[in-house]
């Protein structure tokens, strides 16, 4: 006879069972793309990276994460407008190509920020620019201010004031998902951050009050840092979803010193939050990558998931990583040269209406990072008055 001590209970506890949602997610990841980013130059660069490593001929993958970083005022949140506008955008409309996910999409505020008057003027203008102007004549027809508005009931904006609040808004994510009328009967597609960084001050100075004030014969662990429950509650709603991540994260440290200039001598920064993904810097690395390795589906079936929503670790070491970082784009506005030393103030006054025309072009450029590849995408889009330009060729 078998073991006694067998049970139903013990037999059950040994299937590995997973959600509909994850089986869902799972399957849609491996049939289709989310969609393009409608950037050329990120498009052709990120697709390229995703043939050698995926085999598929598409940019994003549902479930990819993106670190945007940069110093203030680089774009990183016009540069998530831009994404969240391509992802409730439908596909087209009367017959002409909007190029949409035809998504939902959440932005969770933590800087206090998002402007959906912004948000809206956006998508406006670029409604007006693939549909043409408004036709006061035409009455039953809505305007693109009417379709925006529209369009923009599937987003859902969140403001958490803490670590905390933003750990439990991400954990409770797929509840509400499930139980709000308005997005219970479509995939979220995207979900933006903006930014990471908004408590980390904070956190630090709580972590540091608790670390002086520990007794220290004590044998008691201090806690953990707060974002590791953010992390651990976005890998699992990633598990879970599969929507496309956008985190935005302040540029505080530059990866080396000043120039004699006073500009950094690399465009990019190093990675103050902890724990987070640091791919790019020795500590980092072989975690990033095992992460990333960890996080992918194989044979169609979804890895076994700890707590945290990744794989299971194969080593202690490895439990301080809980989401994987797919690509880090890092933004700076187009540099301005300064004047010459040489200039008086007649020859600045002179030249003060060429530099306005760059000042108000609004150019940003951006540099997008693989983990465990060298190669380096560029891009660039504008910011303009009424529109974010992703094309070198667009006029206002």
């Amino acid at each position: 006879m078998a073991d006694a001590g067998l049970t139903a209970a013990t037999l059950l506890a040994q299937i590995r069972s997973e959600s509909l949602q994850s089986l869902l997610a799972a399957v849609k990841t491996e049939s289709s793309p989310p969609g393009l980013s409608h950037i050329p130059a990120l498009d052709a660069h990120l697709a390229a990276v995703n043939a050698r490593r995926t085999f598929r001929n598409w940019p994003l993958n549902h479930g990819d994460v993106v670190e945007i970083q940069g110093p203030a005022a680089s774009g990183k949140t016009h540069f998530v407008y831009h994404l969240l506008i391509t992802c409730l955008l439908p596909e087209s409309r009367l017959d002409v190509e909007l190029g949409g996910w035809g998504k939902s999409a959440v932005i969770i505020d933590t800087d206090g920020t998002f402007s959906i008057r912004r948000l809206h003027a956006l998508f406006v203008f670029r409604l007006r620019r693939f549909l043409g102007d408004d036709d006061p004549t035409d009455v039953t027809a809505p305007s693109a201010e009417d379709l925006a508005t529209q369009y923009l009931q599937d987003l859902h904006v969140f403001r958490p004031t803490s670590s905390a609040q933003l750990a439990i808004t991400l954990l409770h994510l797929p509840d509400y998902h499930a139980s709000n009328p308005r997005l219970q009967d479509k995939a979220i597609g995207l979900l933006a951050v903006d930014s990471m960084s908004a408590f980390y001050w904070r956190d630090r100075y709580t972590l540091e009050q608790l670390r002086d004030a520990a007794d220290s014969s004590s044998r008691t662990p201090l806690p953990p840092n707060p974002l590791l429950h953010v992390l651990k509650s976005l890998a699992k709603f990633r598990a879970s979803h599969r929507p496309v991540i956008l985190m935005t994260n302040w540029g505080l440290n530059p990866l080396s010193k000043l120039s004699a200039t006073g500009e950094p001598a690399s465009p990019y920064y190093r990675q103050h939050l902890h724990p987070f993904p640091a791919p790019f810097e020795p500590h980092g690395a072989a975690d990033a990558l095992s992460s990333i390795t960890a996080s992918q589906p194989r044979d169609g079936d979804t890895a076994q998931l700890n707590d945290a929503g990744n794989s299971r670790p194969s080593s202690a070491r490895s439990q301080a990583v809980t989401l994987p970082l797919h690509y880090h784009i890092t933004l700076h506005p187009s540099p301005i040269d300064p004047f010459p030393s040489t200039f008086t103030l007649r020859d600045a006054i002179r030249h003060e209406d060429m530099r306005a025309v760059l000042v108000k072009r609004g150019e940003v450029k951006g540099l997008v990072r693989t983990p465990g590849e060298d190669i380096v995408g560029e891009f660039t889009f504008r910011i303009g008055e009424q529109e974010v330009l992703v094309d070198p060729d667009e006029v206002p």
